[in-house]
């Protein structure tokens, strides 16, 4: 009996090999062009890579965050971000020198050779005095909203899955995994149409308008990453920190916990000393006294509970971000 999830035109020995890297060249042809075609065949792939996964044969990804990942895809060079950010100092009248913007972009490590890291799409504006704010898991009714209070708003894509060629964008999510190479600017949202209008520095038209569901296609490649920007006389500020609540930690780390707490006190504590505070009874910030500039173990339980929250979020965002934290052998 054919297996429901099999393309008739595939053979199951084939599909095999394929998932073992063992198929020749013209097999690999003709299963990334079913692909497209095929969502049972989509699903066994997606299924394979999961048992992998759970096996430890390969390294799950769809659950971490690209802060990391490199906006790059641009037809000149590398600098879409570069691009969308001066799309936005255009679009609020705000004067600005091309080359010393992208020097200023190298000189800081904004700019790399590869592209500009997600976590620094923005950077650019707040040297402009612009409120710039970003957020992973957003939604497209966030951009709505943004939208109307007159923010301007750029999204992290894959780039391919706006301009590319389909079958082959959908063989990258399944088997390379999620990629997000691109950012543009969304220019309006109509949720009546289902369409987005964005500046797409890849494409030759000012604006582009798609189909919102190929945009969140396109855009969920980026656990949808959406830099927000304002003018300074915007004071609206909801902060948005990354969900860590399905991050688990090795025992180890949990044990170091206190620990880790511990220094981050003496590490606040020895700047504020170097800045003049000293103990007090109540905070004074003229007198420069707080009662805080004790050791760790006199610290209320409250203050105790913020620096472990401080302490254990950051080790999980690290591993939400793809990094492993070992520690090295005596």
């Amino acid at each position: 009996m054919k297996n429901k999830f099999m393309n008739n035109s595939i053979s199951a020995e084939v599909m095999a090999a394929f998932l073992d890297g063992n198929a020749t060249a013209q097999e690999s042809a003709e299963i990334i062009g079913a692909l497209s075609e095929d969502a049972g065949l989509r699903e066994l792939l997606h299924i394979s890579r999961a048992v992998d996964a759970e096996l430890g044969l390969m390294h799950q990804q769809s659950d971490l965050i690209p802060m990391t990942a490199m906006a790059a895809t641009c037809n000149e060079d590398s600098y879409c971000s570069l691009e969308c950010e001066k799309y936005v100092l255009r679009m609020l009248n705000i004067d600005f020198d091309e080359e010393q913007l992208l020097a200023n972009a190298i000189q800081n490590g904004w700019q790399k050779r590869n592209g500009t890291a997600l976590y620094n799409v923005g950077r650019h504006l707040e040297e402009q005095g612009l409120v710039v704010m970003r957020r992973y898991e957003s939604s497209v009714d966030d951009i709505i909203g943004a939208l109307n209070m007159g923010q301007n708003i750029i999204v992290a894509v894959d780039g391919g899955e706006l301009l590319g060629d389909r079958t082959y964008e959908i063989a990258e999510d399944i088997l390379l995994g999620k990629m997000p190479d691109h950012t543009v600017v969304v220019l309006s949202v109509d949720p009546d149409a289902k369409s987005v209008t964005i500046y797409d520095p890849n494409s030759p038209n000012p604006k582009d308008i798609y189909p919102l569901e190929q945009f969140e296609d396109a855009w969920n490649d980026s656990k949808n990453y959406m830099v927000t920007i304002a003018t300074s006389d915007m004071k609206t500020y909801i902060p948005c920190p990354i969900d860590l609540s399905d991050v688990e930690l090795a025992d180890e780390l949990n044990e170091l916990r206190e620990a880790i707490a511990e220094n981050a006190h003496d590490v606040w504590a020895a700047e504020r000393q170097a800045q003049g505070w000293t103990y007090g009874a109540k905070r004074d910030d003229l007198k420069k006294e707080t009662p805080c500039m004790v050791a760790y173990s006199q610290l209320p339980e409250s203050e105790k509970t913020f620096d472990r929250e401080m302490a254990m979020n950051t080790l999980k965002l690290l591993t939400k971000l793809g990094y492993d934290i070992v520690k090295r052998k005596k």
